[in-house]
């Protein structure tokens, strides 16, 4: 207290009178007054007459109430003293002024946690966090955004608290400044046009050659690859760490998914998934769904609805918790109307598996009467797919090994040991991959091309999970005849072909090139389920062309024949199960172009085909309720025999 009582006044010090130093009688005096001159006070209004007084009073007498910060300063003295008295006075009292970031909040409701954390700049720790969500609401679709974040996530800054504002187009009311140019999207590097600056384009181009050609995020923190920016004057390296690139990324990511669950509510009342797994090259089981539904306008739209990484064992059950979760995510769970897949069981497992479940589940208001998704009725089989199973029980009858087998061949004939025991085309998948093992032998059959002016194509050799790939390992072998000869003529290890090989080849190749056309037939980009039961019917046509030996299957051999006839029992399963499914024949029905009249035609054994375009119209009339019963049951009357005939 002795110390406070003793300090200088500052405010005297410097009140305009010396800039450097005052005489120390003067100092003495302002320092031992308690008043200020009488001839000041008279001079001056109330307000002021009371700040000047406060202001000559000790620091240890005054209460906080009585600070000279709280007087409040409103007029200017007519006098030169007290011009500059007050006004050092009011330069303390001026009241502060509001954050210029007072408005975000209006749109942001905030909840305490009970949670510490820790500033990291200051390193003061707080006992209590608080979660900060976004209360804008979509004016199209009225959903409100899920953004969230927390003090501790944004360390006592607003910057991106702004910036997801500004995605909503909402900004700084008072600002003069315009609105940020929203910077590039995924959608953006994937093509549009847009007037973009240099290094907007550079960015652009730089994640679209990293997600296109898969490159590692690490990419972009090779020395090589920032200098070779840095060299260009003006243009600094699009990305300079793997986080940023990632971050980037998954933040379109994020707004993608929303715009996906919007386009979904607004446009999509029933949707048809189709699904796979696979491994990728690092070794992870990846479920890949796609979804395919119609607008209201019969606008078709095809997007992937979930690329995952699948936890635990491949079983049914699994899958269908996994298809489940991404439907309840989408909101799709009363609008699933079909899935197609491959005719593994783990498949036809997660059909009925996720059946059962939904059904269980209460049925949201604007849902359909009937629910549209029936477990294995709605499971659609792959056709490409019971196409290569058909071509595989084909080659497996006529003798054409495996590759494994191929690859102990050419083991033993590494060893010196000599092959005799395989097929045409087993031999011929030997050669492929003996020439493929040595690059001697790469470089040998290129010298005899060359030589003798023939193409130096190689001959591919197939691959047990790739479709139609033994086909084209045959017709390589056909269209490569003379190097293949050529070579085997040099070659003491593989024994050459003879006249017959190249014939059983030749008529394999006839069978084969009849489903290589069915299956990229259906393997275009638009494939109609309603072509599914003509290409049924195509399919039975050829298998029995080839068994009675008509046209061009005539001068089959006989084991080849017997089996194409082991094919057929494949087939018959196949057909059966596709039989036994009414989203078959609903689609070929309501197909314009076809309508009724295959159907019609094709079940000629009593009255089966009207049977079946009887119960179609009975269940669509059952799933899709009519709004107005009475005026539709006539209308429905009426229509009754054209349908039937049709």
């Amino acid at each position: 207290m002795r110390t406070r009582q003793k300090r200088l006044n500052y405010r005297v010090l410097n009140d305009e009178s010396d800039g450097e130093s005052l005489p120390e009688d003067q100092t003495d005096q302002s320092s031992e007054s308690s008043e200020p001159p009488s001839n000041l006070t008279h001079t001056l209004p109330t307000c002021q007459k009371d700040a000047v007084i406060l202001a000559n009073i000790p620091d240890c007498e005054l209460l906080p109430s009585e600070s000279v910060s709280q007087v409040l300063v409103s007029q200017e003295s007519s006098t030169d003293a007290g011009t500059s008295i007050t006004s050092h006075v009011s330069s303390r009292w001026c009241k502060r002024p509001a954050p210029a970031t007072e408005w975000i909040w209006g749109y942001f409701e905030t909840t305490a946690i009970d949670c510490p954390w820790v500033i990291k700049r200051t390193n003061k720790r707080r006992l209590v966090d608080r979660e900060i969500r976004c209360m804008h609401v979509d004016e199209k679709t009225g959903t409100r955004c899920d953004w969230h974040t927390s003090d501790s996530q944004r360390q006592n800054t607003t910057s991106n608290m702004k910036t997801h504002l500004a995605k909503h187009g909402i900004y700084c009311p008072t600002s003069s400044i315009q609105p940020a140019k929203k910077g590039p999207d995924i959608r953006s590097f994937m093509g549009g046009k847009q007037s973009l600056t240099h290094q907007e384009v550079l960015e652009r181009n730089a994640i679209r050659w990293i997600v296109t050609d898969m490159k590692a995020f690490t990419t972009v923190e090779s020395p090589e690859f920032q200098q070779m920016f840095r060299d260009i004057p003006g243009i600094e390296p699009p990305f300079t760490s793997r986080h940023t690139l990632r971050d980037r990324i998954m933040q379109e990511f994020a707004i993608q998914r929303t715009n996906l669950k919007n386009e979904l509510t607004l446009t999509c009342k029933t949707i048809a998934l189709s699904l796979d797994i696979w491994t990728s090259q690092n070794h992870l089981p990846i479920l890949g769904i796609i979804g395919h539904w119609l607008t209201d306008e019969f606008e078709y739209r095809e997007r992937l609805l979930e690329f995952t990484e699948l936890q635990g064992v491949h079983s049914g059950e699994n899958l269908a918790i996994a298809v489940e979760n991404m439907l309840t995510e989408l909101s799709l769970e009363d609008k699933l109307i079909s899935i197609t897949g491959d005719n593994a069981s783990n498949n036809e497992a997660m059909a009925s598996e996720l059946y059962f479940s939904l059904s269980d589940r209460p049925r949201g208001a604007d849902a359909m009467p009937a629910p549209l998704y029936r477990g294995l009725d709605s499971y659609i089989r792959c056709l490409a797919h019971v196409l290569n199973l058909i071509v595989k029980d084909i080659l497996r009858n006529v003798g054409s090994g495996t590759m494994e087998q191929a690859q102990v061949a050419c083991d033993c004939l590494q060893t010196g040991n000599s092959i005799t025991d395989h097929s045409a085309i087993g031999r011929l998948r030997v050669l492929a991959l003996w020439i493929n093992r040595s690059p001697q032998r790469r470089q040998k059959w290129k010298e005899i091309c060359r030589l003798n002016n023939l193409p130096e194509k190689f001959v591919a050799y197939d691959v047990t999970t790739r479709w139609n790939s033994t086909f084209r390992m045959v017709d390589d072998g056909l269209k490569s005849r003379q190097q293949v000869n050529k070579f085997l003529n040099l070659q003491e290890e593989l024994p050459p072909f003879t006249l017959q090989d190249w014939s059983r080849l030749e008529q394999i190749h006839t069978v084969l090139h009849k489903f290589s056309e069915l299956t990229l037939f259906i393997s275009k980009r638009n494939p109609q389920i309603s072509l599914a039961v003509p290409i049924y019917y195509e399919l039975h046509e050829l298998l029995d062309d080839v068994t009675e030996g008509n046209g061009e299957f005539a001068k089959l051999d006989r084991d080849i024949i017997a089996a194409v006839k082991e094919g057929m029992k494949k087939y018959e399963k196949y057909y059966s199960i596709m039989d036994d499914c009414d989203t078959y024949y609903t689609a070929l029905v309501l197909d314009p172009r076809v309508k009724g009249e295959m159907v019609l035609r094709e079940l000629q054994d009593g009255n089966a085909g009207t049977m079946v375009l009887e119960t179609i119209r009975t269940n669509l009339h059952q799933i899709y309720a009519a709004s107005n019963p009475e005026h539709d049951a006539e209308e429905v009357a009426g229509a009754r025999s054209t349908a039937l005939r049709y």
